[in-house]
């Protein structure tokens, strides 16, 4: 992950309005137990073990949804270029002045999203990347989180009040105070 990109998670409002009765600020994510299932992943595997905690990264919201999946993999090819790998469908600006990226991992058994996540370049000035993607997900009736849990409407302002003071945001006001910075 280059350090100008900042990380999105995608999420079906109804499951999470549903649960908590309404939409949270922010969803918990485990980033310690995440380290341990990593430290611990077998790439070799052709099937991975499912993570053994619940959080808002694990937590399956897109289940039970009713989603065309072909139909919004040609609404992302309309924004983003499609490269396939690792069994998931994955995109990325390809020989362009910017670097963004998209991935959904959809299970074909079950027949529901398991992962869906963009990277918005923050050089990229033009807005066209992000903007696309925020009326796509607004149609959808989607919300945003970023890497922290932090929720958000998909709207240009919510997105980037989460944006603010993101490892990526310091990076690119302040590289040698960000680097200086890091433990």
């Amino acid at each position: 992950m280059a350090i100008n990109q900042f990380l999105t998670f995608v999420l079906p409002k109804k499951p999470i309005e549903e649960k908590y009765g309404g939409i949270p600020k922010q969803l918990e994510i485990k980033h310690a137990e995440w380290e341990k299932y990593w430290k611990n992943y077998d790439m070799e595997l052709d099937d991975a073990p499912e993570p053994e905690f619940e959080d808002a990264i694990s937590t399956k919201w897109w289940k039970g949804i009713e989603i065309d999946i072909s139909e919004l993999r040609k609404d992302i090819d309309k924004i983003i270029t499609r490269a396939e790998w690792n069994g998931g469908t994955s995109w990325k600006t390809e020989k362009a002045e910017f670097d963004h990226d998209l991935s959904i991992d959809f299970n074909d058994k079950e027949n529901y999203i398991e992962d869906f996540r963009f990277r918005t370049d923050l050089t990229d000035s033009t807005l066209t990347f992000i903007k696309s993607m925020l009326d796509l997900c607004e149609r959808n009736e989607w919300i945003l989180m970023d890497d922290k849990g932090n929720l958000c409407e998909p709207k240009i302002q919510n997105l980037a009040e989460l944006i603010k003071d993101s490892d990526a945001d310091r990076f690119l006001r302040n590289p040698t105070e960000f680097f200086e910075n890091i433990k």
